[in-house]
């Protein structure tokens, strides 16, 4: 029920929206252009993020490495970092270290186009959210737990100044493990090219 509310929202925004453009890969791993500024209405960083939903699942998975995840989830992964893109949607990268995808052993990063405003909908819809910077850049996230029982933490990042811009999605065992995930991403994402 959840996904399909997310894939119903995502699909409306994509189709009031629209947006194409260019990314720049340097090395397989996608910078945005330009690289990071800060906004000039509240000084937040920002990334030029409307062309990130068009990233292959190959270039998302090139944003952290697999030994950084296995680092993170704290065992090997079972097996190549893989992912889908949903034709400018939506791109995402699995990174697990157990044969079938459950909540505890698998990180995932999508590139959204649902946006910063509907991801924080849908958690404040389904959770108890915190807001929180990382990396400087305006988030807000969620713990796994018990009642309803959702798994996994997730954890959503502004990258760019209007909220309804793609942003970046991450799920991962706990809110700790995200938000390290998160400044992984977003450093690579604003490195300069």
């Amino acid at each position: 029920m959840r996904l399909a509310r997310i894939a119903i929202v995502g699909v409306i925004v994509v189709a009031l929206s629209g947006c194409a453009g260019t990314v720049a890969v340097t090395s397989g791993v996608p910078t945005a252009s330009p690289a990071a500024g800060a906004s000039e209405a509240t000084g937040d960083p920002v990334i030029d993020s409307t062309t990130l939903p068009l990233l292959t699942a190959d270039q998302v998975c090139a944003l952290m490495t697999a030994a950084e995840a296995a680092a993170l989830l704290g065992s090997p992964l079972e097996q190549t970092p893989s992912g889908q893109a949903a034709g400018g949607q939506d791109t995402d990268c699995v990174y697990q270290d157990a044969e079938i995808v459950v909540a505890g052993n698998y990180i995932k990063v999508e590139i959204n186009r649902l946006g910063f405003s509907g991801q924080a909908t849908l958690i404040n819809l389904h959770r108890d959210a915190h807001t929180l910077k990382v990396g400087g850049f305006e988030a807000i996230g969620a713990d796994a737990q018990k009642d309803p029982v959702i798994e996994e933490a997730v954890l959503s990042v502004k990258l760019a100044q209007e909220a309804k811009d793609p942003a970046l999605w991450i799920e991962a065992p706990t809110s700790a493990i995200a938000e390290q995930v998160a400044v992984l991403i977003l450093s690579r994402l604003a490195a300069p090219h």
